[in-house]
This record gives C-alpha cells, structure tokens and sequence, in this order.
C-alpha cells in the first residue's frame, strides 16, 4: 500500500506537471526567464501516455531514444526514466535518474518544472529509504528555490513538498515542525485546488491526504490522523463528481480510508469499532485483492491477529514477483521484517526460520545494490557543479544507511543464531535424555539384581550356621528383637532392607523410623547404627527415597499410561512435585521427560 500511494504520487506528478503545470493563471515571476507552465513537447506527450497505460518498459526506451534524437533534454529524460523505475519498485534506479536529473543547480529555463518535479521526487524516495537527512536537505533545497517564482505554478510543487518535510520530521520525531509542514502544505494543496477548474489536481490531492494519515499514524498520532481522514473524506464526495474521476480510483481511496479508520480505532483503543471497520473493508473490491490483503497487514499486526497477517503474508512474494519487484533495505525493514513477526507470535515457528532465512539471504543483494547506487550517484555529483553541497549530502547519508544497514545485518544474523541455536539445543537435549533414559532403567535393573545377589551372598558367607538360618528365616516373615541379638550391623541392615523391600513398607506416604520401631521392637539408636555403619553410610530417608524411586522407574517402564501424578502417589512419595524434584536432582531429567522419552523409543 505504501508503495501504490507513493508511485501513484510520483506519476501523477509527472502527468499533472507536464499536461498542466500551471494552476491557473499566469502570475508576476522573480526570475522573469523562467515560463510560468511547462513547455509541453510533442516527446512529453508520446512518453507520458506509455506511462498512463502503465508500460513503464516503453517509457525507458522512449526516453532513451528521444533523448539520443535530441527531441528530449537530459532532465526531462532522466526524470521520466526515474518516475518509470519508481514505478517497477526499482527505487534505487530511480533515485540514481532522479539524482542525475537534479544535479545542475542551473537548468535550462524551459526544463525548471521538470527540476522541481524530479527534486520532489528525489525527496519522496530518500524519505522512502530512510535517508531523512538527505530528504530533508532536498526538500528544504527547492522549496528554497520555489519561493523565487510567484506564479500558480508552483503551488502543486509546494503542498508536495511540504508534505515530505512534514513526513520526514515526523519520522525524526520532531511533531511540532511536521505538523507546521502539514498544514503548509494543505494550504497550497487548497490554493491549487481552487485554481483547478477541471478537477484534475484532485486525485493527486487525495493521495496527500492519505499520505499524511498514514504517516501520523506511523508516528501513532491517531487523533491527528483523524482529522487528515476527515479531510480526505470530504475531498472524495467531491472527487467522486468531477467528470475526471475514474469509479476504479474512487473504490480504491474509499477502501483504503475505511482501512486507515480500523487503524486509527484500534491506536484509540476501539477495538470492536475498529473491527468493524475492517470488515467492511475486507468486503471491498480493493480488500479482497493480493495487493489489499497485504496493505491489511498493518492494521491485523496493532490487532495482535498475528495468524491472519501470516495468512495474508503468504501473498507476498507472488505480489513482490508479479510486480517484478526487488526486495530492497525499504520492503525488508516494510514488508519482511512484519512478516517474521507475525508468524512468529502467530506460533509458526518453521514459517518464521524461513522469512529469517530469506532476510538474511536477500539483504546481501540488497546491500550490494545500494551501495552500487551510492557509487553511482556520487560519480554523477562529481560531475556537477554543485559537488560540494552534494558530496556532503553523501556522506550523512551514508552514515545514515551504515546504521540502519548494521541493525538490520544484526536482527537478521541473531535470528537465525538464534533459531539454529534453539534447533541444535533441542536435538542435544533430546539425544541426551535418550541415553540417560535408558541408562536409568539398566541402573534400575541392575541394582535388582545386585541386591539378590548380595543377600545371597551375605547367607551363603556366614561363618555361623545359626546366624545364616536366622538371617534366612527373618527375610519373607514377622521378626521379633530376639532374632537381631547376635547380627552385626551390617547384617541387621539387610535384614531391615529386606523387610522394608518384601512388605513394600516404602510405598507408605508416612513411612520412616518410627514405623521400623513399632515392627521390629528395634531402639531407634539401633536402627540408625545399622544403617548408617551396616549400609556405607546411608541414612534410611536416602535409602527409602532410592527404594521409591527404583520403584516409580519400573512403574513407568511397566504401566507408560500412568500419569506423573499416579507414579508419584503409588511410589509413596507425598507430592507429585517432591517426585519430580527428588528425580531430577538424581537423574538429571524430568519423569515427564523420561516418560517421553521412553515412549519415543
């Protein structure tokens, strides 16, 4: 949408300038050599009318062969060229024929519209790419040289570059200058106007409107806006009218008001209102074009309706290929940098890594073409006799492209960072828990069987036939302390295990020593020597907690339907989250994730 307005402003430039410069009538002139209209050529007309049917290819050529001819100037020829590239979305070109149009500070006194018009153009495109400096440099430039001329003619010029200066000072957050600019310029929009007896400054007229609506919107001036909008509507009753205006055109400024309104409720806050209004707008002719669903992004990314901006984004690349448009650092920043983000918050994660890729991958071409046109502009200002103010106009602007050139190098390189990294992160940790879930389950055999073998061994080693019989006949029933009275510590702890083990005395929420003491009979200082000498040390509370969660594994592994919560309560654990904190600290995983895992395999 940005692009179809300001190509729409440029041509109709073009067109209005050269059919009728002058507003009116003739008026009393400074510089008395300069014609108060445009001398319009029988070139002009062949050119002009290739680029009314939009067969901007053939404006290239004819501009090119008219000129070799000498039926065109230079200027006129580079200016037509520039207006024709604009056109195609080659901005870069453009700016390059704009920028050699303009590089005289003396034109021929028959080419000075054609110089005003091409510096108006000029500034509109480094507005456009972001070079406010050098925007604000060529408006204020030949609004300088305007006010040497009274004459009607130069008031289509002024409101035009008013308007620039206002959207650049608005984009530099300088609201008070923007908004004195704006108002300029409305007020020499209404002086041609008023010297417009056909109608033909009108639809040139509501192209500024919208433009002035949109850039106070950008800057989030909403009720500023408004008021613009209001302007706008009115100017179109009035459009709508004049036997000049054209159904297709009134359909599109109407639509693309309704869209600016949905806007502007939903910066107010109005959110159902602002809902309304786009849907009326997605009813409309415009709205329901590949054009018109992208413009529409604007207003669904300040609605948080992220899934139908990736939606409509999908359009992209066809519009931008069918347009024979090239991505430049203006639609990255535009177009590509919105598009990731809407299908970032949108939940398209593998969509998001793609339009990363694709920044990344077309910045460079990007990059490389503007620096290209930075050369070649500067050759062309070194070839002019204005080299000095024109060199120092190079250099902020190419300070200006150096920041915005590193901040976008630096988004793009830390979003696909940042995505291989998630990806590579993602494929480690899930390698990682493969291994430690299997490893655990072996661990969890492994000690069973270990733990059979042990207390065969301890029975099968026991010098005295008396303690083994014991030992053997206390495992699988009731014990009394009479049976512990000749065990040495670390006997009596196998036989507590064992008890503990064969009557799932762990699988108790509130089991610890006290249940031991009202079993056995045992002291409670008899029970902790046993563990802690008789078991390498360990405490009965570790040796329970080991004995829950050897037990929660195999459940895990046997019952994979069971929910964490359901392990937790069978294994005695008291919460699912000391579960959980108890597994992790000695595995190094989740139980979610070792269920997971395991179910994976």
């Amino acid at each position: 949408m940005r692009k179809k307005i300001l190509y729409l402003y440029l041509m109709g430039g073009a067109l209005a300038m050269a059919a009728l410069t002058s507003c009116g009538e003739n008026g009393n002139q400074k510089l008395s050599d300069i014609p108060d209209r445009t001398t319009y050529l029988r070139a002009d007309t062949i050119v002009v009318e290739a680029g009314r049917i939009g067969d901007f290819e053939r404006v290239l050529f004819l501009a090119d062969s008219l000129r070799e001819i000498g039926e065109l100037s230079d200027l006129r020829a580079e200016n037509y060229q520039g207006i024709a590239y604009a056109s195609m979305g080659q901005v870069q070109n453009a700016i390059e024929c704009f920028t050699r149009a303009t590089a005289s500070d003396a034109p021929l006194n028959e080419d000075f519209w054609e110089y005003i018009n091409a510096g108006s153009n000029l500034a509109h495109l480094q507005n456009a790419q972001h070079n406010l400096d050098g925007s604000i440099r060529t408006a204020s430039y030949f609004i300088e040289r305007l006010r040497q001329v009274e004459t009607p003619a130069r008031a289509r010029e002024l409101h035009n570059l008013y308007f620039c200066l206002g959207n650049t000072q608005t984009k530099l957050q300088r609201y008070d200058e923007a908004a004195k600019s704006f108002d300029e310029s409305y007020q020499w929009l209404c002086i041609c106007l008023d010297n417009d007896t056909v109608g033909i400054e009108l639809k040139g007229a509501l192209t500024t409107l919208a433009n002035i609506a949109i850039a106070q919107m950008n800057s989030e001036q909403y009720a500023e806006a408004s008021k613009w909008l209001d302007r706008e509507d009115s100017l179109l009753a009035i459009y709508k009218t004049c036997s000049v205006s054209d159904s297709a055109d009134v359909d599109f400024y109407r639509a693309l008001t309704i869209l600016n309104r949905a806007r502007i409720s939903q910066g107010l806050g109005q959110v159902a209102k602002a809902a309304r209004y786009y849907d009326e707008y997605t009813a409309s002719d415009y709205g329901k074009t590949v054009e018109g669903r992208i413009s529409s992004c604007a207003y669904l990314m300040l609605a948080h309706r992220y899934k139908e901006a990736a939606y409509n984004y999908t359009f992209l690349n066809d519009f931008m290929t069918g347009r024979a448009i090239e991505y430049d650092l203006e639609t990255i920043a535009d177009d590509l940098m919105p598009k990731f983000r809407s299908n970032y918050y949108a939940g398209h994660k593998d969509s998001a890594l793609q339009v990363a890729v694709q920044i990344a991958e077309v910045y460079d071409s990007a990059f490389v073409r503007q620096k290209r046109s930075d050369a070649a502009e500067l050759a062309t200002i070194y070839d002019t006799q204005g080299k000095e103010r024109q060199i120092a106009e190079q250099e902020a602007r190419n300070r200006i492209f150096a920041v915005v050139n590193i901040a976008i190098a630096i988004v793009g390189v830390l979003i696909i960072v940042f995505a291989v990294y998630v990806f590579r992160q993602w494929r480690a940790t899930r390698k990682k828990n493969r291994i430690l879930a299997r490893q655990i389950s072996e661990a969890a055999e492994y000690k069973k069987k270990y733990k059979e073998l042990k207390t065969v061994s301890i029975v099968a080693e026991s010098k005295d036939e008396q303690t083994a019989e014991t030992i053997a006949a206390t495992m699988p029933k009731a014990v009394t302390v009479a049976d512990f009275t000749t065990l040495t510590d670390e006997q009596l702890f196998h036989c507590l295990r064992d008890l503990i083990e064969s009557e799932h005395m762990f699988l108790q929420s509130d089991f610890g020593r006290q249940t031991l003491i009202d079993r056995t009979g045992l002291s409670k200082e008899r029970i902790g020597a046993a563990f802690s000498q008789g078991s390498e040390s360990t405490s009965l509370p570790a040796f329970v907690r080991e004995l829950r969660l050897d037990y929660a594994i195999r459940m895990m592994n046997d019952q994979p339907a069971n929910s964490v919560e359901q392990v937790s309560q069978a294994s005695g654990f008291t919460s699912a989250d000391t579960f959980t904190r108890n597994f992790r600290a000695k595995y190094g995983m989740t139980p979610t994730a070792y269920k997971q895992t395991r179910n994976d395999v």
